[in-house]
């Protein structure tokens, strides 16, 4: 955490024209897998959307059944019921602070290098919220799911360690000798089924390394589409924004059960005229005295793991649209 933060004339020297060319090379960003793979709700017209979710099914009962079953022809009642789950939405922010100085020397426009890189943290932000509960490694806002994905799989008991499977094929798809489910196996047995999957990058050899008896990969890339790979027919990515959560290999789901909505898109503003301030609010610097700009980048965002009531498991604790394999 700054307040003080500032880009330097050594920060931004390779971008000041000497007597030569230049090219800045610029790695690939990749944007928000969370937001890819989860659901879009509307935009929020405010900061909170109520959404109602089946929490219990109504049952049904036979009239004039066999014996023992109504057979005085009386027809049975039952209920039903609903919970509200709230989608928040909070804010991340930056803001990023240069001289005039190194503006007007740059050989390139600094802003939209700069705004790519925000935009590229803000993905890697949003995906460590929404996967594993974190920002930065610190705890996000109450008002998200406590631990997000990861933490909501593994409180309904859909966990299991590598090391408890005979190899990666039974640990993912396939169950144990004494019938304990993969990862798959575990969302199935909820009522959900696999529309996607997360691994760790350096989880993707052991998926190369997988061989039939007949030594021919077990799991393959998706026919034309570069290096994507498929798990029973899903895809499977993997992030290389550092989002997946600590001690996991792969994250299996369906998808859809993780809802988004923005309240306020990416947006960047910028100031020359404005103070920064410290959190006892100190003044750390005075644009307009320093011949500086500063760039506000804001986005406000939420997401919400409704989790809805099935036919398969009715029960709200022991449910969920997610499994984890851990390290």
């Amino acid at each position: 955490m700054g307040y003080s933060d500032f880009i330097t004339a050594t920060g931004t020297d390779p971008l000041i024209p000497t007597e030569q060319s230049m090219e800045i090379i610029k790695s690939t960003k990749e944007l928000s897998l969370a937001q890819q793979l989860g659901r879009r709700l509307p935009n929020l017209s405010r900061k909170t959307r109520t959404l109602k979710v089946e929490d219990t099914l109504a049952s049904v009962y036979m009239v004039n059944g066999p014996s023992g079953t109504d057979p005085a022809g009386l027809k049975q009642t039952s209920t039903t019921s609903w919970r509200d789950v709230v989608l928040t939405a909070e804010e991340l922010a930056v803001i990023v602070v240069i001289s005039q100085e190194q503006l007007d020397d740059a050989m390139v426009p600094i802003w939209p290098e700069v705004q790519g890189q925000i935009a590229a943290k803000m993905a890697a932000a949003w995906d460590e919220a929404v996967f594993g509960g974190t920002v930065g490694g610190v705890a996000h806002f109450a008002s998200w799911p406590t631990g997000g994905v990861r933490a909501h799989a593994v409180s309904a008991g859909n966990s299991g360690a590598i090391g408890a499977y005979t190899d990666v094929y039974e640990a993912i798809l396939g169950e144990t000798a004494a019938g304990v489910a993969g990862v798959e196996g575990m969302i199935e047995a909820d009522g959900y089924q696999m529309t996607g999957a997360l691994a760790a990058i350096d989880f993707k050899r052991k998926l190369r390394n997988c061989r039939d008896t007949d030594g021919q990969p077990i799991f393959n890339k998706l026919p034309g589409t570069g290096m994507q790979y498929e798990l029973d027919g899903a895809p499977c990515l993997f992030p290389m924004n550092d989002s997946m959560p600590a001690s996991t290999n792969v994250i299996v789901g369906q998808w859809d059960q993780l809802v988004w909505a923005l309240r306020q898109d990416l947006t960047y503003t910028l100031n020359v005229d404005g103070v920064i301030t410290d959190a006892a609010g100190k003044v750390t610097t005075n644009l307009f005295q320093q011949d500086s700009v500063a760039l506000r980048a804001v986005m406000r965002i939420g997401f919400a793991l409704p989790n809805p009531v099935n036919q398969v498991n009715e029960t709200t604790a022991t449910r969920s649209p997610f499994a984890v394999l851990t390290t």
